[in-house]
């Protein structure tokens, strides 16, 4: 820490640096993470719903690695980062995103962004969201 201003020549700032109640929720968030088979739970809750969207068309996938899922309309087997992604998919996304937010299913707006499942969601908040992308493929 000695090299941190206004000791060292470190300049070190940012919005909730240090912020009681911002380090507050940071050890509450961690020490939710530190519980028995939190990750493993949410990989199963990632697993689950995934196998839920059982999307029908050769066209779309649904890819994920632990809680992190993303949605691609492509035919391709394995789609492990945003390069990979057709630009002219897009266009697909941007309907469907539309859909499901009319809906109450929030997705990032953009194709190239990931979503993530917490512990917050249920099974039955999983199955509805997994529905609704289904019926609008």
């Amino acid at each position: 820490m000695s090299k941190i201003s206004p000791d060292g020549d470190v300049y070190q700032a940012g919005t909730l640096s240090g912020n009681p109640i911002a380090m507050s929720a940071g050890i509450a968030q961690l020490t939710e993470c530190l519980k028995t088979n939190f990750y493993t739970e949410l990989d199963q809750k990632t697993k689950f719903f995934v196998s839920n969207c059982q999307l029908s068309t050769a066209r779309c996938r649904i890819f994920s690695v632990g809680s992190i899922f993303w949605i691609a309309f492509t035919e391709k087997e394995n789609i492990r980062s945003a390069e990979e992604i057709d630009a002219a998919s897009m266009k697909h996304f941007k309907k469907l995103y539309h859909k499901l937010l009319n809906s109450g299913v929030y997705l990032g707006p953009s194709g190239y962004e990931v979503g993530f499942v917490s512990s917050a969601h249920s099974n039955d908040d999983l199955s509805i969201a997994a529905k609704t992308i289904q019926r609008f493929l």
